[in-house]
């Protein structure tokens, strides 16, 4: 991607990989990330979800931005669990790609993102 993402390296999420129409990315949950009920708050998982799709859709000299995204939380996550977010891009034409995120804890799938990215 292009530049720094100043905000996932303030959440602490780590790339692991990033190659055209997708990324892998990882965050250790810390208790910053809770929510007053003591779980994952979903804005955190939400963010983890949308730094993947960011990376996915803005490979090489693309230039991408979202236009509609979606998120379903399955499974709450607590401090110290690892979550994971693959991005895969399903489709893409010549202006827009669709794009789905699955996040994990181990092999559990916490939740499920969907965007739809806009190329400039």
């Amino acid at each position: 991607m292009k530049g720094t993402d100043n905000f996932r390296e303030l959440l602490g999420i780590q790339v692991v990989e990033v190659k055209d129409g997708y990324s892998k990315m990882t965050l250790r949950i810390n208790k910053q990330h809770l929510n007053f009920v003591g779980v994952t708050h979903g804005g955190v998982v939400f963010s983890l979800a949308d730094c993947a799709f960011a990376e996915a859709a803005n490979w090489g000299d693309k230039v991408a931005v979202a236009v509609q995204v979606s998120i379903n939380f399955l499974k709450p996550t607590v401090e110290g669990d690892v979550l994971t977010a693959e991005a895969v891009r399903l489709s893409e034409g010549r202006t827009f790609g669709l794009y789905n995120i699955i996040i994990r804890k181990e092999e559990k799938i916490v939740a499920v993102f969907t965007g739809l990215a806009y190329k400039q």
